[in-house]
């Protein structure tokens, strides 16, 4: 018994003399303080002329509206990709089918009536058979999507600040008939902003 209590109180004292050792190493401490993080904003305006929203009375197959604009501006601080779709919202199902658009980007000037060699048609034919969130912002308008000289990278964004602008022409199918007299449509534009990481 008094063999086991010496072993005992032999293994105390080396874990006592353990822990004090441990105690007894030298350290050293610094911190780096202040660590801020804050997260951007994702905002986009949508600036359009006179003639838009479309409000077109006493349409007729043929007809077609002049050149409106749409001006998808960057009013927050980080950039995005920019998309644009077509929303019938209630109405005559065969006036929307008859329905056209031509789109171009606004040129060198911002005007889309000069024809300058920046006006480049991306899209003429139905709005029904637009294609839903198509990216825009990859297209050589007068603010170009990442920098004015189009250097930046990725060079499919808005960046802050800036703003793209697209030309609008609508119609009615001159094909159409009597299945669209005397009916009437709803349609929404929209335009997605998409924060783009690459």
């Amino acid at each position: 018994m008094k063999q086991i209590l010496a072993s005992a109180m032999i293994i105390a004292a080396l874990g006592a003399l353990v822990v004090s050792s441990t105690v007894a190493l030298f350290s050293d401490q610094e911190s780096v303080a202040g660590n801020t993080v804050a997260t951007g904003t994702l905002e986009l305006t949508v600036n359009e002329s006179v003639g838009k929203p479309y409000n077109i009375t006493n349409g007729y197959p043929g007809y077609t509206t002049g050149w409106e604009y749409i001006d998808i501006f960057n009013s927050g601080n980080l950039p995005f990709e920019a998309h644009i779709s077509f929303e019938k919202t209630g109405g005559n199902t065969a006036l929307y089918n008859a329905l056209m658009m031509e789109m171009k980007t606004s040129g060198w000037d911002s005007d889309c009536t000069n024809g300058d060699g920046g006006e480049v048609t991306f899209y003429d034919g139905y709005v029904s058979a637009f294609t839903p969130q198509m990216l825009v912002s990859t297209l050589n308008y007068w603010h170009l999507a990442n920098e004015d000289d189009a250097s930046g990278s990725p060079a499919d964004n808005i960046r802050a600040g800036y703003s793209e602008g697209v030309c609008q022409k609508l119609s009615i199918d001159s094909t159409a008939g009597n299945e669209i007299m005397g009916k009437t449509v709803t349609f929404s534009e929209v335009v997605d902003a998409m924060q783009d990481n690459d």
